[in-house]
């Protein structure tokens, strides 16, 4: 029973989120290594896999499949459904990390947030633009506000509110990705096509929570919120994903009884939305794992900066080889070994097309 199945995915989607999520809290070693590195990594590559191999693909079958079979006309819109269906969950997340706020970078102290380049260093996509929004950035907590410098009242203030602007964006882009994802499962739960869709999907986002939550919460941490405050917000986020996967359930099998084409057409309205849903979640994909990810990507070392200047010591102090960042060559066969998986799952699974 579809139904069923989702929800003990969705059970196991909180658990995973909330339990990976909270070790912070209880343990302060799992905040760092090479191997929470190198997991983050492997899940975007998961991400842009099954997006491009599985979800994608799939909405269009789901959507073709659904349409009426008797005309040119119904192609055409087909067609332009599956354009509108991606850029909307592209755009989506595009205007979601527009509009929540971000930390003016031009008024902080270089020598605080920033580090600077060796002579020769190519200049990045960030040094011309703001930084990316750390709430998608499962490997590099935001900098906390400096703590060994001298400042009066009204910059302490200033801190104190700039850091729950940042407590609330890495909090709220969470939820609402999370969300996406939960779209995606709950999308995939109803096609008929592939028996191995939903559980792809189910891996993709499972491998792919654990990393985020614990990216929120160091986040939440370095910003010097309460415990019971990050726990809270932990639970919201753990809601996200199940919540949106069983709303997307609901709410497309109630448009499942009627038809698409008109009223003497024979198309099939729920698989129609079905198809709407997996195409939307893929654009959404698409743009977490390609867009902010790579702008992210080479900032995996430096987590550790603020401790050295807080602390006083250099990187020399700090030579322990989990907490150094993955090499550019490492990354990408992360990347590619992630992006690689769903079609080897697919294959494992079996497919019932």
């Amino acid at each position: 029973m579809p139904i069923l199945l989702l929800l003990l995915q969705s059970v196991a989607m909180f658990a995973a989120s909330f339990l990976v999520g909270i070790l912070p809290l209880s343990f302060k070693s799992a905040t760092s290594g090479r191997t929470l590195k190198a997991i983050s990594v492997t899940g975007m590559g998961l991400l842009v896999g099954a997006a491009l191999t599985i979800i994608i693909p799939e909405g269009v079958a789901t959507l073709y499949s659904a349409m009426p079979q008797d005309g040119k006309d119904h192609d055409e819109k087909a067609i332009h459904t599956i354009g509108l269906g991606l850029l909307s969950g592209f755009s989506l997340m595009l205007l979601i990390e527009s509009l929540i706020p971000h930390e003016p970078h031009q008024n902080q102290p270089p020598s605080i947030y920033a580090s600077p380049s060796p002579p020769g260093t190519p200049v990045s996509i960030e040094s011309s633009s703001r930084p990316p929004p750390p709430h998608l950035n499962s490997n590099t907590p935001i900098i906390s506000k400096p703590k060994r410098m001298s400042i009066d009242d009204s910059e302490s203030e200033a801190a104190t509110r700039m850091s729950s602007i940042h407590g609330l964006n890495a909090t709220l882009g969470l939820i609402i990705h999370g969300a996406a994802d939960g779209i995606a499962l709950g999308a995939s739960s109803l096609a008929s096509g592939s028996r191995s869709l939903s559980l792809i999907i189910f891996l993709a986002v499972l491998v792919h929570k654990g990393p985020t939550a614990l990216g929120l919460t160091t986040t939440l941490l370095s910003l010097g919120l309460p415990i019971s405050s990050i726990r809270q917000r932990l639970i919201i986020f753990s809601f996200a994903a199940p919540v949106g996967a069983i709303l997307t359930f609901i709410l497309v099998s109630a448009f499942g009884t009627s038809k698409v084409g008109g009223a003497n057409a024979g198309g099939d309205a729920l698989g129609w939305w079905t198809g709407v849903a997996l195409l939307f979640s893929g654009g959404s994909f698409l743009y977490v794992a390609t867009v902010i990810q790579p702008l992210s990507s080479h900032t995996d070392g430096h987590p550790q900066q603020p401790h050295h200047l807080e602390s006083g010591h250099g990187p020399e102090d700090h030579a322990d080889p989990q907490d150094q960042p993955l090499g550019t060559y490492q990354r990408t066969g992360l990347l590619v070994f992630g992006m690689g998986l769903p079609v080897i799952l697919s294959w494992l699974v079996g497919d019932a097309h």
